[in-house]
């Protein structure tokens, strides 16, 4: 009896992680898509509107998000140095925004820049799975202006 509790919530555990990594996943490229857009007044909406919609993105897993954090290099980006560790329950925000700076532009030597945006969540599970977890998602976009 002991074994099935412990192998159920187990699967309980993988289940809520799982629902973590789609939900951070579609914030991403909810946020790589937007910020790589055009915008009727600018050229990209830059990464404070980007920070407003992944915040209503991750609203029903988490309030507690830091966004964004502007990385100077294409990815991978190294926890510690580029961005800012979550805690458990926090979502982290790092985006590189190629030669922009706050990822909009005026000129068009911009136009089909990269534009990467991850989002970084510090999963607390019930110990089953060692602890605290930092759950991924990330998406990459290319500038249309």
């Amino acid at each position: 009896m002991p074994v099935l509790v412990i192998l159920v919530a187990g699967v309980l555990e993988m289940g809520r992680g799982y629902a973590f990594g789609v939900a951070t996943s579609d914030a991403a490229r909810d946020a790589a898509r937007y910020v790589a857009g055009k915008t009727s007044t600018t050229n990209g909406p830059g990464l404070t509107a980007m920070c407003s919609l992944i915040t209503s993105d991750l609203a029903s897993t988490t309030s507690n998000i830091s966004c964004p954090t502007q990385v100077n290099h294409a990815p991978p980006f190294v926890a510690g140095t580029d961005y800012t560790k979550p805690v458990a329950g926090q979502a982290v925000v790092a985006v590189y925004c190629g030669t922009s700076v706050d990822c909009t532009g005026s000129v068009s030597t911009l136009y089909q820049s990269e534009v990467d945006v991850y989002v970084y969540y510090g999963f607390s599970d019930l110990n089953i799975l060692g602890g605290g977890i930092t759950i991924t998602g990330s998406s990459r976009a290319t500038t249309s202006w």
